[in-house]
């Protein structure tokens, strides 16, 4: 009764242990599967964030050129006195920020800086039309007092900017 109850213990043995076997296969087959396909759409995830950067360098780019263009055809405005001194170094300083927020710390270009500091509490726009005549007398007062200050300066520091947006 021992050796059939061995016997049947070794038969039940055999049975299970490729059962186990084939079971642990399966599972592992199942894991690499898994991890194939996560890879390839961890792959796919990163494809897209670099698309979306190189666009986002592109549109980058694309504003840059825009903005030295803009800087371009203000600055010559501004030399050509096509419109008012203190309007063109406001509109140059601002666009120039944009452009490249260093350049605009340069000492060559902090007369623009000076300049937009100084105006910055005139009214604009609405409010500015919406001044009486005596009103906006202090204002033209301010505005003419800078420009004997800073028009020599800002009208080199246009040309500089002008000389190294065309080089």
């Amino acid at each position: 009764m021992i050796h059939a109850l061995v016997a049947v213990r070794k038969s039940t043995k055999n049975v299970t242990v490729p059962n186990v076997q084939t079971s642990s296969s399966m599972w592992l087959i199942v894991a690499t599967v898994c991890v194939i396909g996560l890879a390839g759409y961890a792959t796919l995830l990163w494809r897209r964030v670099w698309q979306a950067q190189r666009l986002e360098q592109a549109r980058q780019a694309q504003q840059k050129r825009q903005r030295r263009d803009d800087l371009i055809v203000l600055a010559n405005g501004f030399l050509t006195e096509q419109m008012p001194w203190a309007e063109g170094c406001i509109r140059i300083k601002v666009i120039l920020d944009h452009y490249d927020a260093d350049m605009t710390m340069h000492a060559d270009y902090q007369v623009l800086q000076k300049v937009f500091s100084a105006t910055q509490h005139i009214p604009t726009h609405d409010a500015w039309r919406a001044l009486s005549s005596a009103e906006k007398q202090p204002f033209m007062q301010q505005l003419n007092e800078l420009e004997l200050r800073h028009k020599k300066d800002s009208i080199s520091a246009v040309q500089q900017l002008l000389k190294h947006l065309n080089s």
